[in-house]
């Protein structure tokens, strides 16, 4: 539209709202031909309607109106049923991109926005589906009807060619996937909050048992969750109350002599028992409460290696704890108050971090190692290896996980394999180290593929530090 135009729709638009229609009509006649205003207006109303019902970046549908369509659909279903009509059932896809904040990290927010760019346009494609951006890198998606061995292919679909799209683009590197929970109306749901609600909790529940799945929703999921929110304030309790606690597994040489400890977390719970710490340490990762807890271990080993006759001790860090900028720095302040020294400790982290980690995992790696930590990297074989990297890995020490080391006297690709480690282990001067020893048959054939440390019930189970001096069970060990 012309500078021109523009003045005169100006100007149209204050005679309407200010004065009489005589008066409007008559500055019609005198401006120019009515059609030509009615188009400059039109034109105009586009321009509003598309800014406010449509994301800028990705051509979807904002929140607004995506909830806007979505409560029509859910309506038009109850006024049907209401009516005794026959109406079609809709599904919501609840999708984000995995590890989408280290793609920001890494890569640069440009970068992740080329990402989110290639989703809208992607998903905008099928002409069938409703998409929305409902902010950061959370999408819907409405689809029509709701069966699962319709939908679940097409999502696959949708997936796999979103990630061939996005491996060949160089703007949008570090691409790893994407989550989808799926709940369908009104089946699952029949309000939008509600089928929203639960199309995120089957997206949650297929990331806790690793991304890039497509999970459909079921009633046990929210059981799921409310344990997950009970186990979340239990622990909350638990470590406000100090009722944690720390046990420890002792790490032998080659020669039995006993090098060094593992210390492993334990949570005993009034109500419920026993807590697993792979179910409480998943909930803790949710949250900021991670870092607590990651604290309250490694204070509590600081103050228990007094005691404990060990050498040094080994301590989990959560792949989650580097997350916090604030995490070397919580380790040298540890160590300043408990008046230990970082060469007492080694850090054990999974395979996982190191090998998918962002240039600030790398730099707290590196300052911890200059602190005087070692690292090692825990459960080796457990994840997606590469021996490729082991070069640049910045670790001193791989433990085989027991999955493999328990293997080893039946099983020849084991056998290959975990000799293997032991070679490029030996090359590039790190120790390893056979996790899961129960038999002496284990341990020599862990010695023969090149394991020079070694851990398991052989050796002795965790047991907390009691008094200045090691657990009987791991004296007796070393004596024999």
């Amino acid at each position: 539209m012309t500078p021109a135009s523009e003045e005169f729709v100006r100007q149209l638009m204050m005679a309407t709202a200010v004065g009489s229609g005589a008066a409007s009509i008559a500055l019609i006649l005198h401006l120019g031909p009515v059609s030509a205003v009615w188009r400059a207006l039109s034109a105009r109303t586009k321009r509003v309607e598309r800014r406010a019902n449509v994301d800028e970046m990705t051509g979807c549908w904002n929140r607004r109106r995506f909830m806007e369509i979505l409560n029509d659909k859910l309506a038009e279903i109850e006024d049907a049923k209401d009516a005794g009509r026959a109406y079609e059932e809709i599904t919501m896809l609840l999708l984000d991109v995995d590890h989408f904040k280290m793609i920001n990290d890494t890569f640069g927010h440009a970068n992740g926005d080329e990402v989110l760019r290639m989703l809208g346009q992607c998903a905008r494609e099928n002409q069938s589906w409703t998409v929305g951006r409902l902010g950061g890198d959370e999408f819907a998606i409405l689809v029509a009807g709701s069966d699962p061995r319709l939908i679940g292919p097409e999502a696959r679909n949708f997936a796999d060619k979103l990630a061939s799209l996005l491996r060949n683009n160089e703007k949008a590197r570090g691409f790893q996937g994407i989550s989808v929970g799926v709940a369908s109306a009104p089946q699952d749901a029949s309000r939008s909050q509600d089928l929203m609600h639960k199309a995120d909790v089957a997206l949650y529940a297929g990331k806790r048992n690793g991304r890039g799945k497509i999970t459909f929703y079921h009633r046990d999921m929210e059981h799921e969750e409310a344990e997950e929110r009970q186990i979340a304030h239990d622990l909350h309790a638990a470590l406000l109350l100090d009722q944690l606690e720390l046990h420890y597994q002792p790490i032998i040489e080659a020669d039995g002599t006993v090098c060094a400890a593992e210390a492993l977390l334990r949570w005993r719970n009034r109500g419920r028992g026993y807590v697993p710490p792979d179910k409480f340490v998943r909930v803790a990762e949710k949250s900021e409460m991670i870092h607590r807890l990651g604290e309250w271990v490694f204070k509590r080993a600081c103050r228990d290696l007094k005691s404990s006759g060990y050498p040094r001790f080994s301590v989990n860090v959560s792949g989650a704890q580097f997350r916090n900028d604030g995490m070397v720095d919580m380790f040298r302040r540890v160590l300043r108050e408990s008046g230990c020294e970082a060469s007492q400790f080694t850090l054990e982290i999974t395979e996982t971090v190191v090998l998918s980690a962002t240039p600030s995992v790398q730099r707290a790696l590196k300052e911890l190692r200059e602190m005087g930590f070692t690292i090692a990297l825990d459960d080796f074989g457990t994840g997606n290896n590469s021996f490729a990297l082991l070069r640049d890995l910045p670790v001193d020490y791989i433990k085989i996980d027991k999955s493999y080391t328990q293997r080893l006297e039946t099983d020849k690709i084991t056998q290959i394999f975990v000799t293997a480690i032991g070679e490029i282990a030996k090359e590039l001067d790190m120790i390893v180290v056979a996790e899961g020893i129960e038999t002496e048959e284990q341990q020599t054939c862990s010695r023969i593929a090149g394991a020079v440390r070694f851990q398991g019930y052989l050796h002795g189970r965790p047991e907390p530090i009691r008094g200045q001096q090691r657990p009987a069970a791991v004296l007796e060990q070393v004596a024999s």
